[in-house]
């Protein structure tokens, strides 16, 4: 899945020079999310960062088509981590440990409409949703107590596996003539074996 991501990002920055004066359209975006974990762990991550390229190809009408590829990692909060693995062992404190590792990535690609219906001379809100993949994985997490690897102290991560998603969101187009501007929030579900994860990408983007 990793490949396939990395290719259709190459494939996008290959496309754009081609397309630059067509009806097809070449952007960036940093994006960040806030993922949702189940178990003891919930709390542990946070907001993840990362980012990608994207491909609009813009139909006649109020909608275009968006093929988007993007990678976010999220690493794990060390005070609540501490915490968490002092709570679990008597008479210690969180200063005692540290973690290493832990790291959750999410890898995706997916093809999404984007309807504008009320187009406006700068500003242009909009609706989207669309289906795609997304490889989700963790590293492995070392935790160390006084500096000193515990013993059975590593928590082994999940294995990278590709599945389905769907998502739906929001966004606004911000036209400045030479480029375009977005923000863009997409709920997203990965339907994964066993419970489906969620997490919210937030983009922003610029369109050339």
């Amino acid at each position: 899945m990793k490949k396939l991501v990395l290719a259709l990002a190459a494939l996008i920055i290959l496309a754009a020079p081609s397309f630059a004066a067509g009806p097809v359209s070449f952007g960036l975006q940093a994006t960040g999310a806030n993922i949702n974990i189940d178990g003891p762990l919930k709390d542990v991550y946070g907001f993840g960062f990362g980012g990608g390229a994207h491909l609009d190809i813009n139909l006649p009408v109020l909608f275009a088509i968006r093929l988007q590829a993007d990678y976010i990692t999220f690493s794990p909060d060390n005070g609540k981590y501490q915490a968490l693995i002092a709570g679990l062992i008597p008479g210690s404190a969180s200063a005692d440990f540290s973690i290493d590792g832990g790291r959750i990535n999410i890898f995706s690609a997916n093809a999404n409409g984007k309807l504008s219906p009320l187009p406006l001379p700068i500003i242009s809100p909009y609706i989207t949703g669309g289906v795609g993949l997304a490889n989700l994985g963790a590293s492995d997490a070392t935790i160390k107590y006084q500096g000193n690897p515990l013993q059975g102290g590593t928590i082994p991560g999940a294995k990278s596996e590709t599945n389905t998603s769907a998502n739906l969101g929001v966004g606004v187009d911000l036209d400045l003539l030479v480029l375009k501007l977005y923000v863009e929030a997409r709920y997203t579900w990965i339907f994964t074996s066993g419970a489906t994860s969620t997490y919210i990408p937030v983009s922003l983007g610029v369109t050339f």
